[in-house]
């Protein structure tokens, strides 16, 4: 039995007994002790003699051993019931295998002081050096195997300061004590001579001078009877016969004094950290019934150094059990393990030339004789090794029918190929996660930077971890470059995120005495190896590996992959790629496509084939061809099948970003397809960024004029007027007119179709006369060059009657609608989208001047026929069923027009997405609807939602953001939260003014509205100067006679009467066509 500390939840230490066999993972404390001071059992027990010294220490042991990730820690002072002789001569004779089996052992040097002001006591060691050779810890005798029995001893001062551990400080302590550096470095003890152990000890005392005996108990690996009082000469000869009868018990079935270097090709890793929960499976595994086991994970995961501190441990825990060693690497690395083996085990005729090595020592450890033993086969990577017959004849035998069985034995297998993993043991695989905690992967990289001061920029830290994906060998390799150049880690930051020197970091050599000499221990070349296997083995693994170089790592679709191979051969691609644990498989959302599968590809895993594909001269070739695949799967934006296209857009971004790999023409044709789909998407920010890509390459290789390049000039504007940028806009607009007119002359469909725009962002921004004025040129010159009846003359006619419509001449406007649906009824039919657009926009100005019933007819006849024509989920389709709203609201049908948009609002999400700008356009008019029926704070708070995704996605000046808040003021207004509504109408007139300019009819609708909120309050003064301002700027853009301006004109003269009534409802009537 052994007792261990753990910290209880009421902040007390509590005692727990294990089974001495197997306990968890704990620390350990070495110290020496002050009479008197210390915390015995009983007081520990009873929660007293916390003002004694000895309480320190064990709250800096405990609390140690949290910060290393150890639940428990064991103290001599207060785990042992030293009342009971028979518990303390147990304790006395296990003491040195509970040092041997602790994951840490800390020791706490009293005497040693580190002043204040030194931070990094490691490279300040001048401070503490004399206090430590001085050290009483030194001088005592059971501190001896204190020294030399953990795996891991780490010194602290008196402060809990960290001074190094037994590596580091190794030719200290050997000038100290004397003792080999070899055993201090882990060597068998059973190398030394009873004399040369016995002179270890010979300066050191002990309180009880018999004790300078039973101190050595388990350094020489026997167990004796206390007896107290028998002296230390007589205790001597007691330990002198113990040893003398062990020896000449020695045989076969006695080895576990083999020298651990023999049988294991690496010392124990002291830096070594975390995996407890992964080391604790393979604890079990070792009692199981289980003979064979698997761990399995990506290259540089840190399966070797996992199986090296367990081969560490179960040579310390269970002391009679042997351990081998056997590198999988080639077939001679097999039979060259195999062969040492069988020297250490005598095996007879295993030194004679022609000796069958591997059968003999398959047969030794089948058999009886030897046991208990544990076999580490490492990096069982390729199956030509273990698996494939030895000659290439099928007939023949594998290394692996030379594999031992015994229910004495065990097997542990480490590999990066899930089917090697399957094939060598089936379902019993232990998969080690590449990703260490943030925790684990954080003292991994402490225990390997030499300047702890680095540490201390944590938000450095945190960045280079998560660059690493918290992955052992990248960050070890990290670790070892900062070291040895004495860079800050913000600096490998910087130079790990340069492209030009990312390849020559992960390539950068380092010494690492726990891999194997002559094989890379870089994490590029790790994956290069098996990279390289995959071509081996499987040729569609190899394409589809190439093809993911160069696409984004994350959310790959299966269906993006090139096509090829039959539906076998693609699903036993993906397993062996799934299998190296380079890529894996995407957890399926509900509302995912059902037939689509995902997949990632690890960051790292994909710096490292980027680069291992320009190794092979293939990059160049294999983007060409990434690029050719997605220019088939992208269209030229809309909406059909959006839910699949959508998931190839961001590999499709990546892809174009590779400007030196690909064709100048290439790019473009696939940026343009980009830019197209974002405008789709409501992203118009990133597309006018790739539209504006596409107009610069198009330039450049085919001139200002040439078509193409003037059908990208005309992308760069729809994206600007998405975005409200309506000056940019105008001016983009009558450059590529002047280019038109220039290069294709005044009547060329391509010139008309550029006034025709150029007059649609004037109108736009307020510029009603030119707009009109633009519109009638063009339509002359459309019915000119076309004919009366054309499609293209039809649509500059619905165009001019928005114009109309929008300076209020409603019977023109009307007049004009009735005549282009008439006519495109007759060219077009009565179903075609074009004609639905003409029902529109007769509906519309049918609204304006009131005609409800009418306007409703339409809108349900329009919304009817586009539900039959294009699907009741068309964008199209669901902007007339919010315009049908709208007109249902203004007839004051307010609940039948509330329930119809939020049906839309639905659909909208389902087919737009939840921040597509004609989705906010729409919450915004449900907020208004809900504001004319009283619902205040639902409409207040939809307006708010409305707002803030409006600034987040279009930006803060944008004119939908602008009539959000106009809105919000509104709904403000009508709760009587005059201030806060004075407040947001004073920032919307503000942003308007510059973004849109004094006179556009929105910049004095939000003028018109702060008057009248103004005038609510009794400010008549300031009131009445605005309606002034407004009613002046109305009569100026829109004329005395339109509605809104006489509106306007009558309030102003209500103020002054002190009669206060609403202007307008705020609700958006203009409709997306």
């Amino acid at each position: 039995m052994i007792r261990l500390l753990k910290h209880s939840t009421e902040g007390e230490f509590k005692l727990i007994s294990f089974n001495d066999n197997n306990p968890p993972p704990y620390a350990i404390l070495s110290h020496t002790w002050t009479e008197g001071q210390e915390v015995t059992y009983d007081e520990l027990v009873a929660s007293t003699g916390k003002d004694k010294t000895g309480y320190t220490k064990i709250r800096f042991c405990v609390g140690r051993a949290a910060a290393d990730g150890l639940e428990y820690s064991w103290v001599d002072t207060c785990c042992i019931n030293k009342s009971t002789s028979d518990e303390l001569s147990t304790a006395i004779n296990s003491m040195f295998r509970w040092y041997q089996r602790a994951s840490k052992c800390y020791v706490y040097l009293s005497d040693v002081q580190v002043p204040d002001e030194v931070i990094n006591a490691q490279v300040f060691r001048i401070t503490w050096e004399g206090a430590f050779q001085r050290s009483r810890w030194f001088t005592r005798g059971w501190t001896l195997q204190e020294l030399l029995a953990p795996a891991t001893v780490e010194f602290f001062s008196n402060e809990g300061t960290y001074l190094g551990n037994r590596t580091s400080l190794e030719q200290e302590i050997h000038d100290i004590t004397k003792i080999p550096i070899g055993a201090l470095r882990g060597q068998s003890l059973t190398e030394f001579n009873f004399e040369e152990r016995m002179s270890w000890v010979a300066k050191r005392t002990t309180t009880l001078k018999e004790d300078k005996v039973y101190c050595l108990l388990g350094i020489f690996g026997v167990f004796l009877s206390l007896i107290y009082g028998e002296g230390e000469a007589y205790a001597t000869l007691r330990l002198r016969e113990e040893i003398q009868k062990r020896e000449k018990g020695r045989g076969i079935e006695n080895l576990r004094n083999l020298t651990v270097f023999t049988l294991l090709p690496f010392p124990r890793n002291e830096l070594f950290v975390g995996r407890e929960d992964q080391l604790q499976s393979l604890e079990q595994f070792l009692l199981s019934d289980t003979h064979r086991i698997t761990i399995y994970g990506l290259g540089g995961c840190g399966k070797s150094a996992l199986a090296l501190e367990f081969a560490y441990r179960a040579l310390a825990r269970h002391t009679r059990r042997l351990v081998f060693w056997v590198p999988a690497i080639s077939p001679e690395s097999f039979e060259l393990a195999y062969r040492e083996i069988g020297i250490c085990l005598c095996i007879p005729g295993i030194t004679e030339d022609n000796a069958d090595i591997k059968q003999l020592v398959k047969n030794t450890l089948s058999s009886d004789s030897v046991g208990p033993w544990l076999m580490i086969i490492d990096n069982a990577n390729d199956p030509e090794v273990l698996i494939d017959s030895i000659d290439g004849d099928p007939r023949s035998a594998r290394l692996s029918d030379y594999l031992p069985y015994s229910h004495r034995g065990k097997i542990l297998f480490t590999t990066r190929s899930r089917k090697a993993a399957s094939d060598l043991t089936q379902s019993r695989v232990l998969e080690l996660k590449d990703m260490m905690s943030k925790a684990e992967a954080r003292q991994l990289l402490a225990q390997r930077i030499e300047n702890q001061a680095l540490l201390n920029n944590e938000k450095a830290v945190s960045e280079l971890l998560e660059l690493l994906t918290y992955l052992p060998l990248a960050i070890i390799q990290a670790a070892a470059f900062i070291s040895n150049n004495q860079i800050s880690i913000s600096g490998y930051i910087t130079l790990l995120q340069q492209a030009d020197t990312q390849t020559e970091l992960f390539s950068e050599h380092f010494k690492d005495p726990s891999r194997y000499r002559g094989l890379e221990s870089t994490i590029a070349k790790t994956w290069h190896i098996s990279f390289d296997q995959i071509c081996r083995q499987d040729p569609l693994a190899s394409v589809y590996l190439s093809f993911m170089a160069c696409i984004d790592h994350i959310n790959i679709p299966q269906t993006m992959l090139p096509p090829g191979g039959s539906l076998l051969q693609q699903v036993k691609a993906l397993g062996t790629l799934k299998g190296y644990a380079f890529v894996s498989e995407r957890q399926r959302p509900l509302h995912s496509l059902e037939s689509e599968k995902f997949f990632d590809m690890h960051q790292l895993v994909h710096m490292a084939s980027v680069w291992w594909l320009d190794e092979h001269g293939g990059l160049t070739a294999w983007t060409a061809k990434a690029a050719a695949r997605l220019e088939t799967l992208i269209p030229y934006g809309g909406h059909q099948s959006k839910e699949i296209w959508i998931t190839y857009l961001p590999h499709a971004i990546h892809v174009a970003r590779l400007d030196s790999m690909l064709d100048k023409r290439v790019r473009a044709s696939l940026l343009d397809r980009i830019g197209r789909c974002q405008a789709s998407l409501g992203q118009y920010s990133a597309a006018e960024t790739t539209h504006r890509r596409v107009l610069s390459l198009r330039e450049k290789n085919l001139g200002k004029e040439y078509d193409q390049t003037l059908t990208s000039m005309n992308e760069v504007i729809g994206a600007l007027e998405g975005q409200g940028k309506y000056e940019d806009a105008e001016l983009m607009n009558r450059q590529m007119l002047v280019q038109c007119e220039k290069a294709l002359g005044p009547e060329h469909l391509s010139t008309l179709t550029s006034m025709s725009n150029l007059a649609g962002v004037l109108s736009r921004q307020g510029k009603y006369e030119e707009a009109e004025l633009m519109n009638r040129k063009t339509l002359t010159r459309y019915e000119k060059v076309l004919g009366s009846e054309h499609p293209c003359t039809l649509t500059s006619m619905g165009n001019l009657a928005q114009v109309l419509n929008g300076q209020g001449k409603y019977e023109e406007a009307e007049s004009m609608n009735r005549k282009t649906l008439a006519r495109k009824e007759k060219v077009l039919g009565p179903e075609h989208p074009d004609t639905l657009t003409s029902m529109s926009n007769l509906a519309l100005v049918l609204d304006y001047r009131g005609n409800y019933d009418e306007a409703e007819s339409v809108n349900k006849q329009m919304l009817a026929r586009k539900e039959r024509v294009l699907g009741p989920e068309h964008p199209s389709t669901l902007t007339s069923m919010g315009n049908l709203a709208v007109v249902l609201n203004n007839q004051g049908k307010y609940e039948e027009a509330e329930s119809m948009t939020r049906q839309a609002l639905t659909r909208k999400e389902k087919v737009l997405g939840p921040e597509h700008p004609d989705m906010l356009v729409s919450m915004g008019n449900l907020a208004g609807m809900l504001n004319n029926q009283g619902k205040y704070k639902e409409g207040e708070s939809i307006n708010r939602q409305v707002l803030a995704q409006c600034e987040k996605v279009l930006g803060p000046e944008h004119p939908y953001t602008l009539m959000s808040m106009s809105n919000l003021a509104g709904v403000l207004n009508s709760q009587g939260k005059y201030k806060e509504a004075e407040l947001m109408y004073r920032q919307t007139l503000a942003r308007h003014k510059k973004v849109l300019g004094p006179e556009h009819p929105d910049t004095l609708a939000s003028m018109y509205s702060l008057a009248y909120l103004l005038a609510n309050q009794d400010h008549y003064k300031e009131s009445s100067a605005l309606y002034r301002r407004a009613y002046a700027g109305y009569s100026a853009v829109l004329g005395k006679d339109h509605p809104t301006t006489r509106s306007c004109h009558q309030h102003y003269f209500r103020t002054l009467g002190l009669q206060v009534q609403d202007p307008f409802i705020l609700i958006s009537k203009k409709p997306k066509l």
